[in-house]
């Protein structure tokens, strides 16, 4: 006789990068354990990885994984961790008055949010620009991690963000040109259109949870914001 499959409770979230509804479960031992070697790995491939691969398995396929953005990523698996193994985890911060680390109970679910980014319409003159879309976790994580310079690399993730060019009533779409072209256009803006467009990456939206806390050696009361994915293990 087969042994009996425990019901598991299925949740609602919205993505953020689209707002699209979809719907998860938490995440089981054997996903759990999974996640937990790659933790212990430090390798950030096999991480990025295994993050994917809970989260299709979690949302029973539901979402393309590949085409989450980091922040969709860092959301996402926030949301199922706190259905998993609760709501709040501890971390160590030190404290700016006194410098003692201080251990801090942060609630993962009530206070987690995505930052607002700049509009994805970049105007460039009067009639000119882009329209841009924020760079897959795998487009961000391979250009991030390569070996290439930092110029190189925003250029990079520059060109892999690009939807549409616009001139006048011309649009161009970005994906029926290849990335020399594209470098090459990027490299005939001036400098102030190119800060621009550096703005719209440099404030790109993250998973963020805002943590207020006293400092139980010295009274002094800290308003923090946590971002990054390393934050929201526990």
């Amino acid at each position: 006789m087969a042994l009996p499959q425990l019901n598991v409770p299925k949740y609602d979230l919205n993505i953020p990068s689209t707002g699209t509804k979809i719907r998860y479960r938490p995440y089981l031992v054997k996903e759990e354990k999974i996640l937990m070697i790659a933790l212990e790995s430090q390798d950030e491939n096999q991480l990025i990885n295994a993050l994917k691969d809970l989260i299709s398995n979690c949302t029973d396929g539901e979402v393309n994984v590949n085409k989450l953005t980091m922040f969709d990523l860092e959301y996402i698996f926030t949301k199922i961790r706190t259905k998993s193994v609760g709501e709040t985890t501890k971390i160590k911060v030190p404290c700016e008055g006194c410098e003692v680390s201080v251990e801090v109970d942060v609630d993962l679910d009530a206070g987690l949010r995505v930052s607002e980014g700049r509009d994805k319409k970049i105007s460039l003159t009067d009639d000119a620009g882009l329209i841009m879309k924020y760079p897959s976790v795998d487009d961000f994580h391979d250009i991030t991690q390569s070996k290439d310079s930092d110029i190189d690399k925003i250029f990079k993730l520059i060109t892999r963000s690009i939807e549409t060019i616009y001139s006048g009533d011309e649009v161009f779409d970005a994906s029926t040109h290849n990335e020399k072209e594209l470098v090459s256009f990027i490299e005939s803006l001036n400098s102030a259109q190119f800060l621009v467009v550096r703005d719209f990456f440099d404030n790109m939206p993250q998973a963020t949870i805002d943590v207020t806390y006293k400092c139980q050696a010295c009274g002094h009361d800290h308003t923090m914001e946590l971002k990054g994915m390393s934050n929201f293990f526990g």
